[in-house]
């Protein structure tokens, strides 16, 4: 079943599912096992667990997506963002909106709304590493459009 295990999430992995996620759907799948009443011949146990484990993933990533749109629409609306006083700064809030959305949430989450790297890992299902490496990533793109546009770090 260990060899299933790790085929299976080897499989998850080739289909574009990150290793961690892979791995806490093959982990439910063995606890869904061993709660189980049934008893799965060990010839049809490889196929069960594909399965299993696909239709799994599917419904974790639909759970998520969907919960990602109701952050969007309750949390991301424009009534529920910082007011800025200064109307300097309506360039730099005009170019994180014209970011990709995964970008515009991660700066918008960390800068205008004052969560923490643990905050937003826990509202996005992120480890915090994940939350780290794209909060640096989001900001290497704005960093790069801000100054093809002539704006630098020393006179934003």
């Amino acid at each position: 079943m260990i060899t299933f295990a790790k085929e299976i999430v080897y499989y998850l992995q080739g289909s574009g599912v990150p290793k961690e996620q892979a791995e806490d759907v093959v982990q439910d799948v063995f606890i869904k096992m061993l709660e189980s009443d049934f008893v799965i011949p060990a010839q049809k146990m490889r196929a069960w667990m594909y399965s299993v484990s696909i239709r799994r993933y599917i419904d974790k990533y639909r759970r998520d997506k969907h919960y990602m749109e109701i952050l969007r629409r309750d949390f991301f609306t424009k009534e529920n963002q910082l007011i800025v006083e200064e109307t300097d700064y309506d360039f730099l809030m005009e170019e994180v909106e014209k970011l990709p959305t995964q970008d515009k949430i991660m700066l918008d989450l960390y800068y205008f709304q004052g969560f923490s790297i643990g905050e937003i890992a826990e509202v996005l299902h992120y480890s915090k590493s994940k939350v780290k490496v794209q909060l640096m990533r989001s900001r290497k793109k704005l960093r790069q459009i801000l100054e093809k546009k002539g704006y630098h770090h020393g006179n934003i």
